[in-house]
């Protein structure tokens, strides 16, 4: 009979460990949050150290799970194949809910939401990088994915000196 209860156990413990594997899986392939699982999206620490390493600018992404604005723009943003393009230009950071940044840097004219911001590869945010086409009251505020790629591209151009392609050139 103990060894019928170990072998019970035995098999409860590795449904445990497959399970958790599997959610391991779902949650590292679901971190776009709506925003493109395609793309590779780091957490702020180490999206600022990637970018150290790689000399690569950095996109934030600030959003909440509640916003309608949000919502509005995550199937613009993921279903951009150009915003999915120029990324691969970027190391990409996408923070929602509570991830927020408390430093000012963050919320350069408000904390409203979603807000796009860039950083240089050194961690510094870039406030004059603000969406030319928006509200001049919210320039970090993004509602299509054509002001997206337009900052991205203006990004890029600015933090790296490099003109802005998306493989489209020849």
């Amino acid at each position: 009979m103990p060894s019928c209860r170990v072998n019970i156990a035995l098999f409860s413990s590795l449904q445990v460990l497959f399970s958790l594997s599997y959610f391991h899986q779902v949650v590292a392939a679901n971190n776009g949050r709506g925003f493109g699982d395609k793309i590779h999206w780091r957490t702020l620490d180490d999206g600022k150290k990637e970018a150290k390493a790689s000399g690569l600018p950095v996109m934030v992404i600030v959003h909440k799970t509640w916003c309608g604005a949000c919502k509005a723009l995550k199937p613009k943003f993921a279903e951009s194949k150009e915003i999915s393009e120029l990324a691969h230009n970027f190391v990409m950071v996408n923070l929602e809910d509570e991830e927020e940044p408390k430093d000012e840097a963050y919320s350069p004219d408000g904390g409203y939401i979603p807000r796009i911001l860039f950083l240089d590869s050194n961690g510094k945010v870039h406030p004059e990088i603000t969406n030319k086409n928006g509200n001049v009251n919210y320039k970090y505020f993004y509602s299509n994915a054509e002001q997206v790629v337009s900052g991205m591209k203006e990004a890029q151009e600015k933090l790296t000196g490099l003109k802005p392609h998306t493989g489209h050139e020849l």
